[in-house]
């Protein structure tokens, strides 16, 4: 069954003369959306999370179809497919207690339970209590209020970066739904590189962020991190009910949260171009390096790395909200660039602790060869068989690969790395029903 509704994927291109400041607009808060996807995005079913730690996607994955024009009928086959059973074979879990049975949180409740990955529906509550009591209904305004405290504290690594994609995601479908569960699920799963040791304006003579994940890579194994770092630090906590112990169910999560606890320099001190460049080329530049870097983790048979894509989502995801809230990105010191470093910051410890470890220097230069920054494709290159392709995915990681790599493949000049990553699907990981985490 074909799904795909529209007649040519570059009905929307904007003309490739536009200036880079034009392509770069993003209405921060969009107001359309098909009347099934409003539905399905509003509906309050499910829990956030199933079984203890695995995140519910179904709401991402009904964003990016409704923004790769899926027919409505695929839409509610979607959400019927993977609400009745997710692809890792496990089912999603429903909520607790009837909504309106729910007493939202307080503010200080709001603020101790951080973290913590408890009481996530009185979470949703308060949030969308605040938006009528004190936003009188605005969204921006709601957004203005709470997520500049939790873009820069230690929250953006929360869930396996689940936290910020369902926030972001939601902003992106101007979804009132999603913004809301969005806050409390930032706030809920909130972990992260510790504030204050992030460094800025850390290796001047850097120009890029590719150029200083080379030199990262070579720190890596020049300084042989994943022993004086990743694997110290994983063995410094031998009691889970003293460190994390809501994600010792998760395997990796634990893991990575040791990790992030103790960074290394390599992630938190922050290079100069964070606060250099301006933002329309900041986002150019992390948006191809992270893409350089998903194409560079692909395994022998060209699908992608399963943990990596959470890189490319979160960033989509931090981006909407950042559009949203910063009124004065441009600012060295601004909220924007605070919540990129941390970005950053946490991106390096993802990696790092994930079971590949970082890329080798000769890997990330081959790959930089292979799809050079001057490679690019025909304006009018086709594009319908891999957005049928992503479509029809039972995966729904694949479905939002296509659809990002496709928003900027024609926002960055069609650069060939966004068709090459959206071709690179990622295959379902095991995780369920008897394994409780997954080799990352």
């Amino acid at each position: 069954t074909k799904y795909y509704l529209s007649s040519s994927v570059d009905d929307s291109i904007e003309n490739k003369n536009n200036s880079i400041h034009d392509k770069m607009k993003i209405q921060s808060i969009p107001k359309y959306l098909s009347p099934t996807a409003s539905r399905l995005l509003a509906d309050k079913t499910f829990d956030i999370e199933f079984r203890g730690y695995l995140s519910n996607h179904s709401k991402h994955a009904i964003v990016a179809l409704e923004r790769l024009n899926a027919s409505e009928q695929r839409l509610e086959e979607y959400w019927n497919e993977y609400t009745h059973m997710t692809p890792y074979n496990i089912q999603l879990h429903k909520i607790d207690q009837d909504w309106e049975n729910v007493e939202p949180a307080t503010f200080q409740q709001w603020k101790s339970w951080r973290g913590k990955k408890i009481n996530w529906q009185e979470q949703v509550s308060f949030v969308d209590r605040r938006l009528q009591s004190k936003h009188n209904g605005d969204m921006e305004s709601l957004l203005s209020e709470l997520a500049p405290d939790l873009l820069t504290s230690a929250s953006l690594a929360g869930s396996l970066t689940h936290g910020i994609i369902h926030l972001g995601w939601g902003v992106d479908a101007g979804s009132t739904c999603m913004i809301t569960e969005g806050l409390a699920y930032l706030n809920f799963c909130a972990l992260g590189v510790e504030p204050s040791y992030i460094k800025m304006d850390s290796f001047p003579d850097e120009s890029t962020p590719i150029e200083s994940m080379v030199r990262i890579a070579k720190t890596w194994k020049d300084e042989h991190l994943q022993q004086t770092w990743v694997q110290r630090a994983k063995s410094a906590y031998d009691n889970p009910e003293k460190f994390h112990p809501e994600l010792v169910v998760a395997g990796f999560q634990w893991e990575l949260a040791k990790v992030l606890e103790h960074a290394h320099p390599v992630a938190t001190e922050i290079p100069s171009w964070m606060t250099r460049m301006e933002i329309s080329e900041l986002y150019e530049h992390l948006y191809r390096m992270v893409t350089w870097l998903y194409l560079a983790s692909r395994d022998s048979t060209e699908n992608g790395n399963f943990l990596v894509l959470h890189l490319l989502t979160s960033l989509w995801g931090l981006e909407h909200v950042l559009r949203a809230v910063d009124k004065e990105p441009s600012l060295k010191h601004s909220l924007t660039r605070t919540a990129l470093a941390q970005w950053f910051a946490n991106m390096i410890a993802i990696v790092a602790t994930s079971s590949g470890g970082f890329p080798s220097v000769t890997v990330l230069e081959s790959i930089q060869k292979e799809i050079a920054e001057s490679k690019t494709d025909p304006c009018d290159l086709d594009w319908s068989s891999v957005v049928e392709r992503g479509i029809a995915e039972v995966e729904e990681h694949n479905i939002k690969l296509v659809y990002v790599t496709r928003e900027l493949w024609k926002r960055y000049g069609q650069w060939h790395g966004y068709y090459k990553a959206a071709n690179a699907f990622v295959l379902t990981p095991n995780i369920g029903p008897d394994t409780p985490e997954y080799d990352a």
